[in-house]
């Protein structure tokens, strides 16, 4: 535990503001780039039938398996469009996230200007500190400079090892989730992560999986919309799968990772916990459109029941602002700021989206030329590639290729059907897996 000067005595130095008293001591000790949550009341209050008791089953049985504390840290990069990450993050507090264990990375690229509260709303790059900090209550941790999306992989990864996690999750700032408040019992979202989470721990490194090659790589829940990170099977220092390729900066990154994991034996697998909508568009009055609406003009008087109209609206909404964004185009909420210039540290925004499309382009062209196959082929497997034959190494025989993929997914479809919840804290079916030609078929046109 740290002691000494507080974080904000720390980062207001270069503008002599005045302090105000909040955290200094955390497992992260006087980190330059880490800004923990303001003291303070936290709004808007979590609908009750989200709250997880300290006493329960679920989160006692989680942390008698795992010393790791966060249990379920959760990261959400940022880099533009603030109305766009307000959203997902008050979409995963209300489903019952815990605020202090949400880092949204700061990749605005802007220093400390956002901190220091000089850039305007109209910027893309704009994050406002104090309303995530203070009234959210949510972890900000800013890189030191921008950084691409292989980069950000990376970054999580390295911070993850450096806090000793032996996993993490990670979330994308364009989609939202939702509980599903019409199953029967209940269970909250983040309740069904900590089953999934129980289910899973035993089998993340332990000595028989290592030996018999079932060792789970990342778990998808809806893709990699949300996703769970096995930080071992990267850092293994004798199979460690390593670093994402930051030749490959954007798009086919992920396909190029996925693959090497695949191809290294680490089964990808996926479950379900709730609802994850992906968007383009910001939903109106997010608050009470995740929490209910206030009465009397308490916050702490919500008028929001589970399974509600409400609810059933929002859904039906969510879902239709999802079949939108897939007719209309994926990213266009990423440029849809344009103010800023001239402000600290701020890029041309159009000249932003210019040179990030022109990034990803050649990304393609790296990834391409790196596993020899066409840049828009997401599984080189597919074409007979394998680890040995990256950057023009010696390939496998194809027939020993197929041979070694059909016992993989064999493998990942075996773990599948034995990975079940302790014992009395069976939530119904969101251990079962979408099915491997879903997965397929959805990691064919959402490579980021």
């Amino acid at each position: 535990m740290s002691t000494g000067a507080s974080y904000d005595q720390i980062h207001s130095i270069s503008l002599n503001k005045p302090i105000s008293p909040e955290q200094s001591g955390t497992k992260w000790g006087k980190d330059l780039y880490f800004y923990p949550p303001l003291d303070g009341g936290r709004y808007p209050a979590v609908p009750s039938y989200n709250i997880l008791s300290e006493t329960s089953d679920i989160l006692v049985s989680a942390r008698n398996m795992t010393s790791q504390s966060p249990i379920t840290p959760l990261f959400v990069p940022f880099t533009r469009n603030f109305v766009m990450l307000r959203q997902t993050i008050l979409s995963y507090i209300a489903a019952g996230w815990p605020r202090d264990q949400i880092y949204i990375i700061d990749n605005s690229g802007t220093m400390d200007a956002n901190y220091n509260g000089l850039l305007s709303v109209t910027n893309p790059f704009y994050l406002n500190y104090k309303l995530f900090r203070g009234r959210y209550g949510v972890n900000i941790v800013r890189t030191p400079t921008l950084l691409n999306f292989a980069q950000l992989q990376n970054y999580m990864l390295a911070t993850a090892i450096n806090q000793n996690w032996t996993h993490f999750y990670w979330t994308h700032q364009d989609v939202v989730v939702l509980s599903d408040e019409l199953s029967i019992p209940y269970h909250s979202l983040y309740e069904r992560v900590l089953t999934s989470l129980i289910s899973l721990l035993p089998t993340m490194n332990s000595k028989s999986t290592l030996q018999g090659g079932s060792r789970w790589s990342i778990v998808w829940y809806d893709f990699d919309w949300l996703t769970l990170v096995n930080v071992g099977v990267a850092s293994g220092p004798k199979n460690g799968v390593g670093s994402w390729d930051t030749f490959v900066p954007y798009y086919a990154t992920d396909c190029d990772y996925y693959e090497r994991l695949r191809l290294s034996g680490y089964p990808i697998l996926e479950r379900k916990v709730g609802d994850i909508f992906d968007l383009s568009k910001p939903v109106p009055n997010a608050e009470s459109a995740f929490f209910g609406k206030a009465r009397n003009n308490t916050e702490e008087d919500l008028g929001k029941l589970c399974g509600s109209p409400q609810y059933m609206e929002l859904k039906n909404k969510l879902k239709l602002m999802m079949k939108e964004k897939g007719a209309s185009g994926r990213n266009t909420w990423q440029d849809a700021q344009k103010g800023g210039k001239g402000e600290p540290w701020t890029y041309d925004p159009s000249g932003f989206q210019t040179a990030w499309w022109d990034m990803a382009a050649a990304g393609r062209l790296v990834y391409g030329k790196k596993w020899g196959i066409n840049q828009y082929e997401c599984r080189p497997s597919s074409n007979g590639k394998t680890l040995g034959g990256i950057w023009g190494g010696k390939e496998t025989p194809r027939d020993e290729i197929n041979s070694g993929m059909r016992k993989l997914y064999m493998e990942e479809e075996k773990e599948l059907r034995e990975l079940e919840p302790l014992e009395n804290l069976e939530l119904g079916g969101e251990l079962q897996a979408t099915g491997r030609s879903g997965a397929t078929r959805r990691a064919s046109f959402r490579c980021l």
